[in-house]
């Protein structure tokens, strides 16, 4: 590895794709995903991706009209080295309806494109809604 400057790229960039096995490549939407007898996705090295019912039915019991049809899953969160204490979303419509079903009122606006929460309330939305929320490392 000393001699060859190209090794810490390569070895960085494996890594990055192990990391990233996990994630899931084609989100569907909420409300197919309430049609499905076992709902899941399958993540980019094919595995499957278990969404549980009830974290769905609250998601959906927060969606208005028309939202339950646009809304895909798994929602994610993005945790980035270059923000120490947070995580964020992007999807918009995402951040609306999770302000909705956690209550947030006026907290963790949605700007410049991304809702930003607490590193420790973006953990433990991924534990408690069981597959909705995936965390997406950069």
């Amino acid at each position: 590895m000393r001699g060859d400057p190209g090794s810490v790229d390569r070895w960085m960039e494996r890594e990055s794709r192990n990391l990233n096995a996990g994630l899931v490549t084609a989100r569907k939407r909420l409300a197919d995903l309430l049609r499905e007898t076992t709902p899941m996705c399958r993540t980019r090295d094919g595995t499957e991706w278990p969404i549980d019912r009830e974290a769905l039915a609250r998601i959906a019991a927060a969606c208005r009209p028309g939202e339950a049809e646009d809304l895909r899953l798994p929602i994610a969160l993005h945790f980035s080295s270059e923000l120490e204490d947070a995580c964020y979303i992007t999807d918009a419509l995402a951040a609306e309806v999770l302000r909705r079903v956690e209550s947030f009122g006026p907290a963790f606006p949605f700007r410049e494109g991304r809702m930003v929460l607490p590193a420790s309330l973006g953990v433990d939305l991924v534990s408690r809604f069981k597959g909705a929320i995936q965390q997406v490392f950069l």
